[in-house]
């Protein structure tokens, strides 16, 4: 009974920043009725979006089992996951306007958005898709042939295809970082930029309140969507597959690499490239020369640090008791699949009266709170050291002993694939930093949009490509996800 009050007390605790939204918007949510034409937009693109990721993710999971692919090829595919959305945005934007091509827009937002998600929606449905065609090949075996043999492929592929496009659904509906450089410039937006912009605008009579009440919308829109998915990336496990060859690992090739080139080659040109004479003249050191890319650059470092290494401790400490490493991150799974817009517009109803407001460590504690289901998934889904730790007791080391000595090392490869998942994605984080950052705690995120807002597109480019070199970093964790 205690443990069920303590759960209760501490999911109402997180759940503060969501009651302050509600409370706020509510009173308020008739107004943005003018809005709707928005909230449709949301909708639809999310919902496309979803449908192109999960069909280019089906594809490529059926290309990957078929040509036996992974090692390289797999990796290469995976960087576009683990590559910032906004610089995924930014990448397309600078790609196709070498060709003279204006893709800003909902083909841009579209385009982006397949690209970056339709490695998740691979990794998810991988696994599934390797069961379903063995039991089709099974199947032609005992004579199953033709279009019978979608009765033995679709069962069980579909609940693995809800648990994918709920994820999906709901990274889409809450991405800020794609529209903002794909959308606004064309006079697109979705709900977390328009929430975005109405919280800035220096003429709205109340920006908070008129922000919590789209924040609502995005929360109605979000819901259903919330009892299908699940944290997506620590989900997937890899299935090994003997090498091989043949026609679909050459189509999974020509994607992994056409998708890395609509991303890199935009940015490559802009970053290296003086427009003007054609000349070679990279754009790194002035765009590092700039103060506000040098303050995001220690602030997003000491930030993605610190929630690191505070949530791997978290994680580690709570590992010798399951049951509650359990319960605490079903709890915590919520601001991972919910918009990080919601947990922002949050924060900052709960927190504006605080000393704690307009400082890094509002910063820090949605990062603790986005990225925490991660952490904790990481340690929970890693190996079962129950058995040596309980050799250890049994030889006479006290339980703290015999998990230091035992059990802990057993999990460090695991705590090691944790950390270097969650550092890129944290150091590069967007949509909290655009809504939470105050002077002086502008992270590298924010430097890169003020960068573009600015004109400064050349140093925007060069700052795109550091973030994807750092994103890499997230591949070293990738055996044991």
């Amino acid at each position: 009974m205690d443990r069920h009050l303590a759960q209760l007390a501490l999911g109402a605790l997180l759940a503060l920043p969501l009651l302050h939204l509600l409370a706020r918007g509510t009173p308020l949510l008739p107004g943005t009725l003018r809005d709707l034409d928005v909230v449709g937009a949301s909708l639809v693109l999310a919902g496309a979006g979803t449908l192109l990721a999960l069909g280019m993710g089906l594809g490529l999971a059926v290309a990957a089992v078929w040509g036996r692919v992974g090692g390289f090829w797999e990796s290469l595919l995976l960087l576009g996951y683990l590559v910032p959305p906004f610089v995924t945005g930014m990448g397309v934007l600078f790609s196709f306007q070498a060709f003279g091509i204006a893709i800003q827009g909902v083909p841009g937002i579209l385009l982006a958005w397949t690209l970056h998600y339709t490695p998740l929606a691979y990794l998810l449905l991988k696994p599934q898709v390797r069961l379903a065609l063995g039991l089709l090949t099974a199947a032609r075996v005992h004579g199953v042939t033709g279009a019978r043999g979608l009765g033995v492929v679709l069962p069980p592929l579909l609940p693995a295809l809800a648990v994918a496009g709920g994820g999906l659904y709901l990274a889409l509906l809450g991405n800020f970082g794609v529209p903002a450089v794909l959308g606004t410039p064309a006079g697109v937006y979705v709900l977390p930029t328009l929430a975005y912009t109405r919280l800035m605008s220096p003429f709205a009579t109340d920006p908070l309140g008129q922000a919590a009440a789209l924040g609502i919308w995005l929360t109605l829109l979000a819901l259903p969507a919330v009892l299908l998915a699940r944290p997506g990336i620590l989900e997937a496990r890899e299935t090994p597959l003997p090498p091989g060859g043949g026609p679909y690992r050459l189509v999974y090739g020509l994607y992994a690499l056409l998708a890395l080139a609509l991303i890199l080659l935009g940015l490559l040109r802009e970053a290296l490239q003086n427009p003007y004479t054609g000349a070679f003249q990279p754009a790194f050191a002035q765009a590092l020369a700039l103060p506000l890319v040098q303050a995001g650059l220690r602030n997003s470092l000491l930030l993605a640090l610190l929630t690191v290494g505070l949530l791997l401790a978290l994680a580690l400490a709570l590992r010798p008791f399951p049951q509650v490493l359990r319960r605490i991150r079903s709890l915590l799974d919520l601001y991972y699949l919910l918009p990080g817009t919601l947990l922002g517009l949050g924060l900052i109803l709960l927190l504006a009266p605080t000393p704690l407001y307009g400082t890094p460590w509002i910063l820090l504690l949605a990062y603790l709170l986005n990225f925490a289901a991660l952490a904790l998934r990481a340690l929970e889904g890693g190996p079962r050291v129950e058995g040596a730790v309980a050799v250890g007791r049994v030889h006479g080391l006290p339980p703290w002993r015999s998990w230091w000595r035992l059990g802990y090392p057993l999990l460090w490869p695991s705590a090691f694939a944790g950390a270097f998942l969650i550092l890129p994605l944290a150091f590069s984080e967007i949509t909290l930093s655009a809504l939470l950052y105050a002077p002086g705690s502008e992270t590298v995120g924010v430097a890169v949009l003020s960068a573009l807002n600015g004109g400064l597109y050349r140093e925007g480019a060069a700052l795109g490509l550091v973030l994807m070199g750092i994103s890499a970093l997230g591949l070293l964790g990738r055996p044991r996800w």
